[in-house]
């Protein structure tokens, strides 16, 4: 995979950056989960985040791939991966994280998840407070109100598979 930076993006509005409170850097893996024509997005349930894709940190010790399937459990209990493909959409974006009251500089690794099934484990209770997960059909795809770095890389992703990559 190329780890270029494809786009550096700044998030504006109410997730801008905070003048007042420095940035926490961190890699993270961004999923874009599919099952059949259709894809998984996270839903706030503390936050007015709209919908999001699955992303969360690499720790230390991971690699890419540990850190996406790690993360693709814990925040949706989905577990039955039948394929991961890097998305070439790295990407760097600034932001203001309100549920952890931080400025954040993410370089985030954009992966296509596909799914074998629906099978899933039960999402720990912390984890079912955060967010709801919905399934969206690719043909609603557009009306989907989400961070403008998370469209990038959704619309990547789909053009990857569009394309037979």
């Amino acid at each position: 995979m190329k780890y270029d930076v494809a786009f550096t993006y700044e998030e504006k509005g109410a997730y801008a950056p905070k003048k007042d409170r420095p940035y926490v850097r961190r890699n993270n893996i961004a999923a874009i989960i599919k099952y059949h024509n259709r894809y998984l997005f996270l839903v706030w349930n503390e936050v007015d985040y709209g919908c999001s894709l699955v992303t969360g940190g690499i720790e230390d010790h991971e690699d890419l791939e540990a850190a996406l399937v790690r993360e693709v459990k814990e925040e949706t209990g989905y577990y039955d991966i039948k394929r991961v493909v890097p998305i070439d959409c790295v990407n760097l974006s600034r932001f203001f994280v309100e549920h952890k009251d931080q400025n954040r500089e993410a370089k985030y690794f954009p992966f296509l998840v596909e799914l074998n099934s629906l099978n899933r484990h039960e999402m720990e209770a912390a984890e079912q407070k955060e967010h709801t997960c919905i399934w969206v059909e690719e043909s609603d795809l557009g009306q989907m109100q989400m961070f403008e770095n998370h469209k990038m890389m959704l619309k990547k992703a789909i053009g990857s598979i569009d394309s037979g990559s």
